[in-house]
């Protein structure tokens, strides 16, 4: 029943969220063949998904983008009052790429592991940090994608991730943060067929006596950044959060969403 519950809310939210006319967001609701378009993976957990608030921003168009809201509670809700780092990323891809067309698809569910994003998916391991009703993220991510952009002339050029919180809470997956994501960067390089993908994430920074993994995520993440080519870590450290020094506020999403956006246009310039 929860699987079928996941695939009825995956299959709706780009007409009841991706399209809405309500928000103050607008993007391009029209994908045309004979447009060449980047393609923007994001991923992760709750600061993907995003606490901050709609009611914050200023109207905007983003009229060379489109945006696919995947994003999900830990109940599997998406919160459609909600934004996350997609409005600052996509303020930088309009500014500094007016003439190319992109689409980013997002894919997250607040409380996920790696284990949950695993390409070899093990229902058995996710248990061990509590959400094996999320399933197979990572294989859902590459079928949406792969619907998404189907007969359209589309590449995928980068993976955004913000990911890790959940790792650090429980130490058993926490010290093997570094191999769980090296696995899905390798994955995600060899299923789009360009090994030189790039891979820009940011660094969590919760608090140290609520996630006893902590240091070992973020040394992972480091590692990641200094041993495999093309992976970009992204200081987080200045952002704003809310009250529970976990979440990231409407104004600390914005400048997350910038910092990946100033790496995605840096990037696409070479």
């Amino acid at each position: 029943m929860m699987a079928l519950r996941l695939f009825i809310i995956l299959t709706l939210l780009p007409v009841l969220y991706g399209y809405s006319q309500d928000l103050k967001v607008k993007y391009a609701e029209n994908l045309s063949k004979d447009e060449q378009y980047c393609v923007i993976l994001m991923g992760g957990q709750s600061n993907m998904v995003g606490r901050g608030k709609q009611i914050d921003l200023d109207e905007m168009m983003f009229s060379n983008i489109s945006f696919f809201d995947f994003g999900l509670s830990p109940g599997l809700i998406n919160p459609k009052d909600n934004f996350g780092p997609e409005i600052g990323i996509s303020m930088q891809l309009s500014k500094n790429n007016p003439n190319k067309k992109f689409i980013l698809i997002k894919y997250a569910i607040g409380g996920a592991s790696l284990l949950d994003w695993a390409p070899n998916y093990s229902k058995d391991k996710a248990e061990i940090t509590g959400n094996p009703q999320f399933g197979s993220m990572y294989n859902r991510l590459i079928k949406l994608t792969d619907s998404l952009t189907e007969g359209l002339n589309a590449k995928v050029k980068a993976l955004i991730w913000m990911q890790g919180e959940r790792d650090a809470r429980i130490p058993e997956a926490g010290k093997d943060y570094y191999g769980n994501f090296e696995k899905l960067i390798n994955s995600v390089r060899i299923d789009y067929e360009n090994q030189e993908m790039p891979i820009i994430f940011g660094k969590i920074n919760p608090p140290k006596a609520w996630f006893p993994a902590l240091d070992n995520v973020v040394d992972a993440q480091i590692r990641i950044s200094e041993e495999i080519p093309n992976t970009y870590f992204i200081d987080t450290d200045s952002l704003e959060k809310l009250n529970d020094d976990i979440h990231y506020s409407s104004n600390g999403q914005i400048n997350l969403g910038i910092k990946f956006g100033e790496k995605i246009s840096e990037l696409l310039k070479n």
